[in-house]
């Protein structure tokens, strides 16, 4: 193994270009003198003559051209290596990977990558809408550099951080007789005809867990936020939803109403692997989720348009 510097290298390649001692050294901003030391250095470390010299010019042997045109390839890799880490820190370009679940996949995050975008429109963005299990081993395969959701704890290998109290709330027909109502308990649920979460999913536990002792008449069982849309809105039944997820219900047909109760809002977090420092541009982006949150004190739900 030779130890050779790219200071030593460029000194090579530009006698090669030159051809003159005097003007390489002055190319690489070192004295002749210093210039000669290093090739003089370099030749007796690799054991083979790389330069011919003379007083008119100087050439490179057989073995120098051979060495310098590997130094050449190295040189530019070297070059490219320092402008993709430079374009990276500078956000010029790179990635962000970000898994999150509904609704803030579909409702919240959107306009927030597209600010980010508009900002940084070199940088690659990548949005996995997934259930939380998928989006947790995203995190740890390193696929996604972190996830947005309701984290059960604590979660090997992953570290988490709250980013807001996510608050719910009942939707149902307008010709409910709960519809007029401003706010409403859970007590208010009994003997309400009820569309829950399925219990297999985080959420739905987060209210199989809240809603304990409540007397609820549960008529149907589903997984997904667009099912709950569509029965709420045939009238088949009321359901308790992130308030975040009220744009899914049409609001000619749906009234949306907040619910206050102890122990139904949850935490919702920031997650990412345990050894792993966030990027430049993942970074950034979650300066803007923070941001965003701050200014709104949650996630803003954008507005429900009539059609």
């Amino acid at each position: 193994m030779i130890n050779v510097s790219t200071r030593v290298l460029r000194a090579l390649i530009a006698l090669d270009e030159l051809r003159h001692f005097s003007l390489a050294a002055e190319q690489c901003n070192v004295t002749q003198s210093a210039l000669s030391q290093m090739v003089s250095k370099l030749e007796s470390d690799v054991g083979v003559r790389l330069v011919d010299r003379d007083r008119r010019r100087v050439g490179l042997t057989p073995d120098g051209d051979r060495f310098v045109a590997s130094a050449r390839r190295m040189v530019a890799e070297l070059d490219e290596i320092g402008t993709d880490l430079r374009d990276r820190s500078n956000m010029r370009k790179g990635r962000v990977a970000v898994c999150a679940t509904l609704p803030f996949a579909a409702l919240w995050l959107p306009q927030l990558i597209a600010d980010f975008r508009a900002t940084y429109p070199g940088i690659r963005f990548e949005l996995f809408d997934l259930q939380p299990a998928r989006c947790l081993e995203l995190v740890r395969e390193r696929q996604a550099d972190f996830a947005i959701l309701s984290a059960p704890g604590p979660l090997a290998g992953l570290q988490y951080r709250v980013l807001f109290h996510e608050t719910f709330v009942l939707v149902c027909r307008h010709d409910h007789h709960l519809a007029g109502r401003k706010r409403l308990k859970l007590q208010d649920l009994v003997g309400v005809d009820l569309i829950r979460y399925a219990r297999a999913g985080i959420l739905g536990q987060h209210l199989e867990l809240a809603m304990r002792g409540i007397a609820l008449n549960e008529v149907m069982e589903v997984e997904q936020l667009p099912t709950v849309s569509g029965l709420v809105s045939a009238g088949l039944g009321v359901s308790v939803v992130p308030s975040v997820a009220a744009p899914f219900f049409e609001p000619d047909k749906v009234a949306v109403i907040p619910i206050v109760a102890a122990g139904l809002g949850r935490p919702i977090h920031l997650v990412w692997q345990t050894s792993r420092v966030l990027g430049a541009a993942a970074q950034a982006f979650v300066d803007l989720v923070e941001a965003s949150l701050v200014k709104h004190g949650r996630p803003p739900a954008p507005a429900r348009v009539k059609d």
